[in-house]
């Protein structure tokens, strides 16, 4: 299973890695890039000096003792004092030089106390470096053209290399302040960024679980501002579903109440009047049908209004499915003697069928419950100009204007007459047209019925 780490200190331990591993890598190439330029100062430092000192020797015009010149040097280059001894007044960067003078013949002529007795080098000009004896030199040799002489200056290599360690070792010493430096604020800008997230998390929990209102975090970052609104869709989406499930709550309630109470008499009435049971029995199983109508409808009205119902959209034959809605209804038209009166175009459309026939089958019932006897209800589909209208008219008295842009709310009824409906049919239309991207028109008949329109376009 995998550790939860917070983000914080995620944050840190890549910040604290990152910084050590550029710390040893600058170090190592700081020191080396120090060595390199040490080792070219030094260099250069050793032949100027080496020149300098084959000026004053190789003079044509000047004649030179060498005893006097091998004690004029072992009073002068005092690398064998040490440094605790009070005649030592150099510095602790001061160049340890070894010279040596050798004739042409490979005989040693003059030396400094630092030098050893052999060659540092080999008798030929250009720089080398030597290894022997306690220390490692950097020898530059040069000819002596006048004195016929070879002059070799050697430079211990140690002063070399403590100096680049010491330049290295301060630079060293400031990376780690400069680590530690960092460290401080790296934690004082955690804290200051993750200040907000801190202030959003202690705002959910104050809140009380009915408070579903969106969040206000007016100095939030950028990056968390689509977890603030996404948080605030969040508590509108359970928001609405709350309200749907109150709604339904109270629409059961308000439907299911006195049915049921109607019901129960029936049920008392039958047993009391054993001679009236037939009629009673059949006024109860109207009821209970009705019921079962509104329940149904009240579910199907609730799971679209939630969401819950997937359209399943395939090729399907509308005409087809207004010819399958009316023949499920037919039963309840020949009772009445309503006739449907079809001019219908054969058109394919892409939607959900269930869905659709469940559209067609409440306007279809709803048409019919409004109708008088013998009547015709008017049922048109076509096609024009790259659009799919229905039409559907029945012969009803229609809808009060007042209510005409209301009837397709929850438990309306336009008509103010009691036919059985149950006053959920067009809200369920138009749930079912939205989803299907159908604009739903109501409009009254000139002379009798209302005037239902669905219209939307060829997808096909």
């Amino acid at each position: 299973m995998t550790a939860v780490l917070s983000i914080k200190k995620q944050v840190v331990k890549t910040s604290l890695t990152a910084l050590i591993i550029a710390l040893i890598v600058s170090s190592i190439l700081g020191y080396l890039a120090i060595k390199h330029e040490v080792g070219e100062l030094f260099d250069a430092t050793l032949i100027d000096n080496t020149r300098i000192i084959k000026g004053v020797i190789d003079s044509e015009h000047t004649t030179q003792d060498w005893s006097d010149l091998q004690n004029s040097l072992d009073e002068t280059l005092l690398e064998h004092i040490d440094r605790t001894d009070q005649r030592f007044n150099g510095h602790a960067y001061e160049k340890k030089i070894a010279i040596q003078v050798w004739s042409r013949d490979g005989d040693l002529i003059l030396r400094s106390s630092e030098a050893p007795k052999h060659a540092l080098a080999p008798l030929k000009e250009g720089l080398v470096k030597f290894n022997g004896g306690d220390y490692n030199w950097m020898v530059y040799t040069v000819w002596l053209p006048h004195k016929h002489k070879w002059l070799a200056v050697a430079e211990r290599s140690d002063i070399r290399q403590e100096l680049s360690r010491n330049v290295e070792a301060s630079l060293l010493v400031a990376l780690v302040i400069a680590l530690f430096c960092s460290i401080g604020l790296l934690k004082i800008q955690l804290k200051k960024a993750f200040a907000p997230l801190v202030e959003l998390g202690q705002k959910i929990s104050q809140r009380d679980f009915n408070d579903l209102s969106a969040l206000e975090l007016p100095n939030s970052p950028d990056e968390l501002k689509p977890v603030i609104t996404e948080l605030n869709d969040l508590f509108q989406r359970v928001d609405s579903s709350l309200e749907r499930e109150k709604r339904f709550l109270a629409d059961a309630a308000h439907e299911l109440r006195t049915p049921l109470t109607v019901i129960k008499l029936q049920v008392e009435q039958a047993l009391l009047q054993p001679e009236s049971r037939q009629m009673i029995l059949e006024r109860l199983l109207a009821s209970v049908e009705r019921n079962q109508q509104v329940v149904e409808q009240m579910l199907l009205l609730a799971r679209l209004e939630a969401g819950q119902m997937s359209v399943h959209t395939t090729t399907v034959i509308f005409s087809a499915l207004i010819r399958e809605a009316i023949a499920q209804l037919m039963p309840l038209a020949f009772k009445r003697n309503i006739e449907f009166q079809l001019d219908v175009e054969e058109v394919t459309m892409n939607g959900d069928s269930a869905l659709l026939l469940s559209l067609l089958r409440n306007l279809f019932d709803n048409a019919l419950r409004h109708s008088p006897n013998n009547a015709v209800i008017s049922v048109k589909l076509f096609k024009q100009a790259q659009m799919i209208i229905f039409e559907l008219i029945d012969s009803g008295v229609g809808i009060s204007p007042k209510f005409l842009g209301e009837v397709t709310g929850r438990f309306t009824q336009g008509g103010g007459s009691d036919v059985g409906s149950s006053g959920l049919g067009l809200a369920i239309v138009s749930e079912i047209a939205h989803l299907h991207r159908m604009k739903l028109i109501l409009k009254n008949h000139e002379e009798r019925g209302l005037i239902v329109s669905l219209i939307c376009k060829n997808n096909i």
